[in-house]
């Protein structure tokens, strides 16, 4: 079966219908510098013919939203039965949408995506390295972009991986000065034969192993946002199956240990 499939256009508004019907949560993800900001909207209405759909634009926790401005480019995903779906758009317009045909609550309006990405959600499970594979990993501070000026750079073993992050084991006692939500760059090999993922991540937190080593949580972000950034998420995919087949079949006790 396969993990990740792209949606045809006319699929995606019996998608957005859906979505529009049950006011789905959409998780949104947009760039600010070297940093990257995520938030939840739901939606609230949708049109084919005129290629647009609407998300409120209220925080759900008290923080203070990015501002969307006409153009900006976003990163969309939401979940659709047993699989999430990944999108890229970019912001028409902002202002209040009418509720219950009294009180209005602010609402951005997105462009029609030209293109959608469908994964099924056990993709999003974390799926451990098999005992035999060494798969080295790279973090720095601030991102991609800021490989070149990266001090420090840490390394260390990825340990379990899925589509949406990966916990790797650091080669050093303590972790450098990082805090939680903050966005790193990691370079990370995934034993497909192909040179190694390079990504802006969120640093999610540390864990110590049994044996007192130190671990760091990572998730994988922006992703939907460009092409090769799906190409990585198709990559990401093939490896959580391929990873998975091998533990189950060599009846790894880390996959019983974590797992069960």
């Amino acid at each position: 079966m396969r993990s990740r499939r792209m949606i045809p256009t006319t699929d995606a508004a019996d998608i957005f219908d859906q979505a529009v019907m049950d006011r789905a949560l959409a998780v949104l993800t947009v760039q600010d510098g070297d940093q990257w900001r995520t938030f939840k909207a739901r939606f609230l209405e949708r049109d084919a013919n005129r290629n647009f759909f609407v998300l409120d634009h209220v925080s759900m926790n008290g923080s203070q939203l990015p501002e969307m401005s006409p153009g900006r480019y976003v990163g969309v995903s939401l979940r659709h039965r047993s699989r999430k779906v990944l999108f890229a758009t970019s912001v028409e317009a902002k202002g209040q949408y009418v509720v219950d045909d009294q009180s209005t609550i602010a609402a951005v309006r997105y462009r029609w995506p030209e293109s959608l990405t469908e994964l099924q959600r056990r993709a999003y499970f974390r799926t451990p390295v098999p005992d035999n594979q060494i798969l080295l990993a790279t973090l720095w501070p601030n991102g991609v972009r800021r490989r070149q000026e990266a001090n420090p750079v840490v390394t260390g073993q990825l340990l379990d991986i899925s589509c949406g992050g990966a916990f790797v084991r650091l080669n050093q006692a303590t972790l450098p000065n990082w805090t939680e939500d903050q966005t790193l760059g990691a370079e990370i090999h995934i034993g497909d034969g192909r040179p190694p993922i390079l990504c802006d991540v969120r640093f999610r937190g540390t864990r110590a192993e049994n044996d007192g080593q130190l671990g760091a949580a990572i998730q994988f972000i922006g992703l939907e946002m460009s092409p090769d950034g799906r190409l990585v998420l198709q990559r990401l995919a093939a490896a959580v199956q391929r990873f998975h087949r091998l533990v189950i079949a060599t009846g790894s006790k880390e996959w019983n240990s974590r797992f069960s």
